[in-house]
């Protein structure tokens, strides 16, 4: 995203040397624009020993099953936006619990930075949100394996225990794919 003009005071935007960089600076006021990022957060949230899942109804991604999750609004907490996201996607209330895992993407015009929560149940049944949401459900483990799951999904169910759902404990190293690092 190339910022035109200063938040600040809307001057026109310029590129100027800063901390070994080039950097888009406010040619009046001097506000430094640093980074770009746009944070999401996902969803794990278990009932009965099944994980709640969705399938994406647009890419990216379009037909994959995933955990329910979205991008965070600048007004919210992280926690208040997985909650929100989840009862839009499939009307489930949840409350949140603990982070489990984060995920990024760097690159130079956006740092995509996820998320994942793992999530209490309260109640409500299941309500797809037709524009986003194809299907939704509560799987196994073991059903879930064989759904077509989107990569980040597959890769974070790899980390649950066999007989009890739980996220196993790991170090923070980073596990890459694609460019997208992963820390569980």
């Amino acid at each position: 995203m190339m910022v035109k003009f200063c938040p600040q005071c809307g001057s026109e935007m310029v590129k100027r040397q800063i901390k070994g960089k080039q950097r888009l600076t406010c040619s009046c006021c001097g506000y430094v624009h640093w980074n770009v990022e746009k944070i999401s957060v996902g969803g794990i949230v278990t009932r009965k020993d099944r994980i709640l899942l969705v399938q994406r109804a647009n890419n990216p991604g379009k037909g994959r099953w995933t955990i329910p999750g979205g991008f965070v609004e600048q007004t919210e907490t992280l926690p208040a936006a997985i909650e929100r996201e989840i009862a839009e996607e499939t009307g489930i209330t949840t409350t949140a619990k603990k982070i489990v895992a984060i995920g990024e993407l760097p690159n130079p015009k956006q740092h995509d930075i996820y998320l994942t929560f793992q999530l209490d149940y309260c109640h409500g049944q299941i309500k797809k949100q037709q524009e986003e949401v194809l299907n939704a459900g509560f799987f196994s483990i073991e059903e879930a394996e064989k759904l077509p799951l989107a990569d980040l999904t597959r890769q974070l169910l790899t980390h649950y225990s066999g007989d009890k759902l739980g996220i196993k404990q790991s170090k923070i190293a980073p596990q890459h794919a694609n460019g997208f690092y992963l820390y569980m």
